[in-house]
């Protein structure tokens, strides 16, 4: 008999019991003997700093690793050992993963119904597929049609297809790694009635996320890891942010983004330019507008923040001002007041300009080195005699891992051994390395835990203060009025409002950005 099967006869255990759970990976203990239960119709938090064992807890129980590990799964109290990752779903445990993987040959409704394809007289049923998918999607909200190609989506929209698929699986228990980290607002707030409504049916919702806000709006309880262990199991209701935030370092740090930069390390000197910028989509025979004719300026030693919901442009934007946009781009960039030409990466790095990915897939090496990855924009300085330093690189990777407190066995580990938030510092050693006058970020905190996001938007105030010009892309408004100096808002591809990070408020930005009260005719 088949664990689902075996639920009404164990009514009263656990939806799933982690028992003694130990996960090694070479030099590393991921996970130390974990033991923790999440009961039927709750909804747990699970927090704890970058490299915390979040990540690989999560993977055991849905069958990332098979039974690579130490210890016992119990679904519905019946020992459970999962195969893969299509055995736990078939055990009702499904995951909607952060760092989302899918086909992007694949229809919208070949990705939600993967596995579960209608048939009729043993062949795919095609049309009852789209009806099914269009249904789902209609469900939970989601404006995407089922036969467009996932690989035409941006992240948000492949996340919220994503969610949309696992919700429609009946699963018994439903894991969450960042759900919210590429939705808006209202997309989130959406995702939050629907898992409040399966709480209701008796579904178990257990979900990472370093949004505090969020964890305290929605979670019954709230389990904390460091270290790999389990140091803090608590109702919601019995704790609060600071005690938590307490439990996830283990140590006396002040944790806090908040102090808006002094403004005065900056200068009258425009270091980046921009004139009439125009993106297009970058696929399909009508190409959207994404970006419309935007002008801007970021002067030396400031830092300038973009804020808008999802879909208002700033992401394709900014990966256009590094020359990675696939889609057509016209308009002008000036360096130093003098046009330049940046339709590479390659020739934006000749420029002096430098780019932190939202999606680190996009920007690391997997398989590579910490140290690889790290100098990778600065090959030609550790070649002066067409000979590769092999020592000179490896020494400087070695200096950054020190300065930014990445957290590796060493300098020679593939970097897709690292946590995200390790990732994500990876990518700023690259620059520090690089020595880019011109820094452009897109959501470098995205996924990034309490304690590394302070420490990330540290080290932007101090590439600052030293001069560089930051153009940083963000979802959390908090962030942005934290960090910069001035704040421009973007609403269907047009700058539309102009903020002085010191005055404004979230709300004052978030109706902004919702073109709340008219405010997207105000440019």
């Amino acid at each position: 008999m088949s664990t689902r099967e075996n639920e009404n006869l164990n009514s009263s255990s656990p939806a799933v019991s982690l028992q003694r759970i130990t996960k090694h990976f070479p030099g590393v203990v991921a996970v130390d003997d974990v033991s923790v239960s999440f009961d039927r119709g709750e909804i747990v938090a699970l927090l704890g700093q970058n490299g915390a064992g979040k990540s690989t807890l999560i993977s055991v129980m849905a069958g990332l690793f098979g039974s690579d590990f130490n210890g016992d799964v119990v679904v519905g109290g019946e020992p459970f050992t999962p195969e893969d990752v299509s055995s736990a779903e078939e055990a009702g445990i499904v995951l909607i993963a952060q760092e989302i993987n899918v086909v992007p040959e694949f229809t919208v409704a070949e990705m939600v119904l993967l596995n579960r394809e209608p048939t009729r007289f043993g062949l795919l049923d095609r049309e009852l597929l789209q009806y099914q998918a269009a249904q789902i999607l209609a469900e939970f909200g989601v404006d995407v049609g089922p036969d467009e190609r996932m690989g035409s989506l941006d992240l948000a929209r492949q996340q919220l297809v994503m969610i949309a698929r696992a919700l429609s699986t009946n699963a018994s228990v439903l894991i969450l790694d960042e759900p919210t980290a590429a939705l808006t607002a209202n997309e989130s707030d959406r995702l939050f009635e629907r898992l409040r409504f399966y709480r209701a049916r008796g579904t178990t919702s257990l979900f990472v996320s370093h949004r505090l806000a969020e964890v305290f709006a929605l979670a019954d309880r709230i389990v904390v890891m460091r270290d790999g262990r389990v140091v803090g199991n608590h109702d919601v209701a019995d704790t609060n942010r600071d005690d938590v935030v307490a439990e996830m370092l283990g140590d006396e740090r002040e944790v806090s983004s908040k102090g808006t930069r002094d403004a005065r390390g900056q200068s009258e000197q425009t270091r980046l330019g921009i004139r009439g910028l125009r993106v297009l989509d970058a696929g399909g025979p009508d190409r959207r507008v994404l970006v419309d004719n935007v002008s801007l300026d970021v002067h030396a030693g400031e830092i300038v923040g973009l804020f808008g919901l999802v879909g208002c442009g700033a992401g394709p934007m900014a990966a256009a001002l590094f020359g990675g946009w696939q889609g057509p781009v016209t308009g002008t960039i000036e360096i130093d007041g003098h046009a330049v030409d940046i339709d590479t990466p390659e020739t934006a790095v000749a420029n002096g300009v430098g780019f932190i990915a939202q999606d680190r897939r996009d920007a690391l090496i997997a398989d590579q080195t910490v140290a690889a990855n790290i100098v990778l924009a600065s090959l030609p300085g550790f070649s002066p005699h067409q000979t590769f330093d092999h020592s000179a690189a490896r020494a400087e990777a070695k200096r950054r891992v020190r300065q930014l407190d990445i957290k590796t066995r060493s300098d020679q580990t593939p970097v897709r051994q690292l946590s995200g938030g390790n990732q994500q510092k990876v990518q700023v050693a690259r620059w520090l390395t690089a020595d880019t006058p011109i820094l452009i970020l897109d959501d470098p905190n995205r996924g990034v835990d309490v304690g590394a996001g302070a420490e990330i938007l540290q080290i932007l105030r101090d590439l600052a203060d030293s001069g560089r010009s930051l153009l940083l892309v963000s979802s959390e408004a908090r962030e942005l009025i934290d960090v910069c100096d001035r704040i421009l808002v973007m609403v269907k591809g047009r700058i539309t409002g102009q903020f002085d990070a010191s005055s404004v408020s979230e709300t004052e930005l978030v109706r902004a950005a919702a073109s709340i009260d008219g405010s997207e005719d105000a440019a």
